[in-house]
């Protein structure tokens, strides 16, 4: 350190200055990189323990991630306990040797994000060149983690009907999670159209919610929503922690969701898709004399393997959306012709009260030419005791006719783009279209280096 100040006191003030900032900027992305690693790992650790339950120290203990072949190994400390406390999600085999006992491997332990797994192994006396295999039941309960939420895995993602393919349409099979939106906070739609995830949890306001992929903080800054939405297909699985968050996840009081997305592994995979939705599959609204057209194409696909085997893999995919929707009215009132002259006897119960105050009635009485009194009906229509009103004696508006003259320049301007109707007294229209086009898609690389996992994801939405 002496060393350092003594160099740097050496330097010219600018390539002093261009030396700290290069310093501080290696800190911030060293601390940064161990926030994110903190939000998309899980742990496995354990006690090792010989047949008489005595614990052993320095047994070597190593996890394999049979996907990808990354490989960790740790020593049990004094007292027989041994921790991998940042594992990338996968499927892992737990193997433990020891001169004197026989080699132990525990095989199919699935980790999954925001996890903590408890493996206790109990070592049987024999030569190392004998081995006892177990493999991992297929419930594995966490006793270290407080932590309350539910896990979405990639099956349950792709299995369930979703109008949209949005994971955060599947944010309320979690108890305590609110399935709709109250309208007060309100992010903009995703993708044109998909469910930003503003929903109350535990409830806490529809904006208290922190949204994270792959480790990072995803939240649009208007209403706390999620700011993306990765093709459902890419998503390896996600966590909706409702209550007892960890430090980490600071700043929320409502819910956190972190999704993580498939990584490259040893092997090819992928798949390709295709949904559709079409004007001639649709029922007609009830409210519409016509069926608006609506066509939907959702395409595309995910393709992951390795680069390098066992040590460098890559993950892509890509989602289109093409959509083409008929913005339909329903059955809308219009004026009729006979209205539009001034002629309302189609709506002549409408035209009930009277005259109210002297200056009411002397505005009127400029207007129309005529004298108007202060508590004089507008209209009356027949009854069994009275006919109908025909004169201006008897009424505002004889006839329920608005006289040509009170018909007002603004009124018949505007009338001109109210249309005509065509459904009876109603107007009703599907001809204007609404139209998406949207394309998504992101690259995730993973590097199996020397210091463990390295990964990088690049997401884009045009």
């Amino acid at each position: 350190m002496k060393r350092i100040i003594q160099i740097m006191k050496g330097l010219p003030i600018w390539r002093r200055s261009l030396f700290i900032l290069v310093a501080a900027g290696v800190s911030l992305l060293w601390l940064a990189c161990n926030v994110a690693l903190g939000s998309v790992t899980g742990r496995i650790a354990g006690t090792v323990k010989d047949p008489t339950g005595a614990v052993v120290p320095g047994v070597t203990v190593t996890v394999v991630n049979t996907e990808t072949g990354l490989r960790q190994t740790t020593r049990t400390d004094s007292q027989g306990s041994y921790a991998f406390p940042a594992l990338p999600v996968g499927h892992y085999d737990v193997e433990i040797r020891q001169p004197g006992f026989r080699a132990y491997k525990q095989t199919g332990v699935t980790l999954d994000v925001n996890t903590s797994l408890l493996v206790d192994v109990s070592l049987q006396l024999g030569v190392e060149m004998q081995q006892v295999t177990v493999s991992a039941v297929s419930a594995q309960v966490e006793t270290t983690n407080t932590q309350i939420g539910e896990l979405i895995g990639s099956t349950k993602m792709t299995t369930v009907p979703l109008n949209g393919r949005s994971y955060t349409d599947l944010l309320a099979l979690q108890p305590g999670v609110v399935p709709v939106n109250s309208g007060q906070y309100s992010s903009p739609a995703v993708s044109g159209a998909l469910n930003p995830g503003n929903l109350s949890v535990s409830g806490q306001r529809e904006s208290a919610n922190g949204f994270m992929v792959n480790g990072g903080n995803v939240e649009e800054a208007g209403s706390m929503g999620t700011a993306i939405v990765p093709n459902l297909d890419s998503i390896a699985e996600f966590r909706i922690l409702t209550n007892n968050f960890d430090a980490e996840y600071g700043n929320y009081s409502g819910g956190q969701i972190n999704a993580i997305t498939k990584s490259g592994t040893n092997q090819f995979h992928g798949d390709a898709f295709e949904f559709l939705r079409n004007t001639n599959l649709d029922a007609r609204n009830f409210f519409s004399p016509d069926r608006g057209k609506f066509i939907q194409n959702q395409f595309g696909g995910t393709i992951g393997g390795p680069i390098k085997h066992d040590r460098v893999f890559i993950f892509s995919d890509y989602q289109g959306t093409r959509q083409i929707l008929g913005q339909s009215t329903g059955n809308i009132a219009v004026p009729s012709v006979e209205d539009r002259q001034g002629n309302l006897a189609d709506i002549a119960d409408q035209l009930t009260g009277v005259v109210n105050g002297g200056y009411w009635a002397q505005q009127l009485s400029q207007k129309l030419g005529y004298p108007v009194t202060p508590g004089e009906p507008y209209y009356f229509p027949a009854s069994k005791s009275t006919p109908a009103c025909t004169t201006t004696a008897q009424c505002v508006f004889p006839n329920a006719v608005i006289p040509q003259s009170a018909i007002t320049t603004p009124s018949l301007n505007i009338l001109k783009y109210i249309p005509l109707a065509n459904s009876g007294p109603y107007f009703s229209t599907s001809a204007d279209n609404g139209r998406l086009r949207d394309d998504k898609g992101s690259v995730r690389l993973d590097w199996n280096g020397r210091y463990g996992m390295i990964a990088g994801y690049y997401f884009m939405d045009d």
